[in-house]
C-alpha cells in the first residue's frame, strides 16, 4: 500500500503542539498523509538548549527523511515555517528522497537575525505553552546558535532546487519582511508563490489564518498530482 508523508517544520522555539502545527497535520491526514510534527532538536521536550542548532535541526530532519524513504513512500513534503521553512529549503535541497517543498516566510539567510545578540554570550526569549496560551516558557539561546547559522543561506540554496517549491509570503510580516522572502523569490526555479494580504508572521496564533495558508498548501499539493 503506498502513502504519502508531510514532515511538518516549526520555527525558531516553536513547538510542535502549537495550533498551526496540529491544523495542517490534521488537514494533510485527511488528503491522505502521513504527517509528523517535528520538536526541532527535541527543545520542547528536553529543555536542552546546548543542542539546539540549524546543523542538528537540519541534522534530524534528513534523518527522518531516510528513516520514511526506506519505506518507499509515494511522496515526501517538507512543510517549514519561519526557521522550519528554511530548514526545509535546505533539506529539500540536498536530499533527493524529498518530492516538495513547502517554505512559509522563510528568510534569506541568518545574517540579520544574528545581529539580535547584539555581542551577549546568551539571548532570552519567551514562548507560549501550547496548551496554555497565557503562559510562558523561557528559553536562554547561545550565541552558538547564531554562529553556527551563518553558514547557511536559503537563498543560495534555492538556486540549485529543481522539483516543486512553494514559497508563502504574508504581505504584513514583520519578522521577516517580504522584501527578505522576495530575495529566495527571486533566485528560485519557477516556484509556485503566494503572497497574501493581510497577514503577519504569526499567523499560528489564528486558527482562521492557518486554515487560509493550509488551503493553499492544499492547492500546491494537489495541484502538482
Amino acid at each position: 500500500m503506498s502513502f504519502k508523508v508531510a514532515l511538518l517544520l516549526p520555527g525558531y522555539l516553536d513547538s510542535p503542539d502549537y495550533l498551526h502545527m496540529k491544523i495542517f497535520a490534521k488537514w494533510l491526514e485527511e488528503l491522505g498523509y502521513t504527517a509528523e510534527r517535528i520538536d526541532p532538536c527535541s527543545l520542547w521536550k528536553t529543555g536542552d538548549v546546548k543542542n539546539y542548532t540549524i546543523t542538528n535541526y537540519i541534522k534530524q530532519v534528513s534523518d527522518l527523511v531516510e528513516s520514511y524513504a526506506i519505506k518507499k513512500p509515494e511522496e515526501i513534503v517538507l512543510i517549514g515555517h519561519s526557521l522550519g521553512a528554511y530548514v526545509a529549503i535546505i533539506v529539500g535541497n540536498r536530499n533527493k528522497e524529498v518530492n516538495k517543498i513547502v517554505a512559509l516566510c522563510p528568510a534569506a539567510d541568518r545574517v540579520g537575525v544574528a545581529l539580535n545578540w547584539q555581542g551577549k554570550k546568551l539571548r532570552h526569549s519567551e514562548r507560549d505553552l501550547p496548551e496554555s496560551p497565557e503562559k510562558l516558557r523561557s528559553f536562554d539561546i547561545p550565541d552558538t546558535f547564531a554562529i553556527d547559522g551563518m553558514q547557511y543561506s536559503a537563498v543560495e540554496e534555492v538556486k540549485d532546487i529543481h522539483k516543486p517549491l512553494m514559497i508563502f509570503i504574508a504581505l504584513d510580516d514583520k519578522d521577516v519582511p517580504p522584501s527578505e522572502t522576495e530575495r529566495v523569490v527571486a533566485n528560485a526555479n519557477n516556484p509556485y508563490v503566494i503572497r497574501q494580504p493581510q497577514m503577519g508572521h504569526n499567523f499560528r496564533k489564528s486558527e482562521k489564518e492557518t486554515n487560509i495558508v493550509m488551503k493553499e498548501i492544499e492547492k500546491f499539493l494537489t495541484k502538482l498530482d
